[in-house]
């Protein structure tokens, strides 16, 4: 049989073309697909919204020998528009507290800002910018959320050694647009950020030996906003010293940083 090397040729031309189509294609639909959800979905930045959550929140007090919670109300009003130093568009959020039954009156205890980036969004509280969501928004998907932290960024307020790494934390998304009972709302579509879960000796069965815990994570309602969040940072500090002669070891163990929990409990 004789080959018509011409046709052949045109042949495996035709086909590789159909093939680089198909994926070119494939490439385009999965891209859709992992960006259906928009980061304004689930932040709505709007002037004039407000979220009111409930505050539970971790102190160590007596000189690190007890803890405590305290419990609030607070409100996050969406205030203004205006331009960061970069000359991008920053929403200006003041917060609000009263106490917990909410019968005290508010009062603004600070501001926070929230700036769409290119494909992400950043808040920035307290001089400290955290990248808090991140496209695609994708079950599993990973960025360094803390990369913009400085190194041990609650020092000397809080003198921790476990922030040393915060920097290095990997967000991630968890389940998406699932139900959920947050408070005593049942929201459908929220979504899970989980930026660290990392224990060590806890549950403490002794004061005299290193602990410590690291919590956070949000969760997001669907065109409702930031619906949850917890942040736990604190670790014991055993301080052991050797007095008298012959030496007897002894401690004096301290509990030093933070906690915070707070939920959705009302909205406009």
């Amino acid at each position: 049989m004789k080959f018509n090397r011409r046709k052949t040729v045109l042949f495996r031309k035709t086909t590789l073309a159909a093939a680089c189509m198909l994926t070119l294609l494939f490439s385009c639909k999965q891209t859709e697909t992992l960006e259906t959800m928009k980061l304004e979905e689930l932040v709505p930045l709007q002037v004039g919204k407000y979220i009111t959550y409930r505050l539970d929140s971790l102190v160590f007090t007596n000189a690190g020998k007890a803890e405590e919670i305290h419990r609030y109300r607070v409100k996050h009003l969406i205030e203004r528009q205006s331009t960061d130093n970069q000359n991008r568009p920053t929403w200006i959020v003041a917060t609000y507290i009263t106490d917990s039954l909410g019968v005290g009156p508010w009062v603004q205890n600070g501001t926070y800002t929230i700036t769409p980036v290119d494909k992400g969004l950043e808040v920035t509280e307290n001089n400290l910018r955290v990248l808090r969501l991140k496209l695609p928004v994708k079950e599993g998907f990973l960025w360094k959320g803390n990369s913009y932290l400085p190194d041990r960024p609650y020092n000397p307020d809080f003198p921790l050694s476990i922030d040393a790494n915060m920097d290095l934390w990997e967000f991630k998304y968890g389940t998406l647009n699932a139900s959920e009972k947050i408070g005593a709302n049942t929201l459908p579509d929220v979504t899970t950020v989980l930026h660290i879960d990392s224990a060590e000796n806890v549950p403490m069965k002794t004061d005299t030996s290193f602990a410590s815990r690291e919590l956070s994570l949000e969760k997001y309602a669907k065109n409702v906003g930031l619906v949850y969040k917890e942040f736990v940072l604190w670790e014991n500090q055993p301080n052991p010293r050797s007095t008298g002669n012959p030496p007897v070891l002894s401690y004096n163990p301290v509990r030093i940083g933070f906690g915070i929990k707070m939920w959705m409990i009302d909205k406009n």
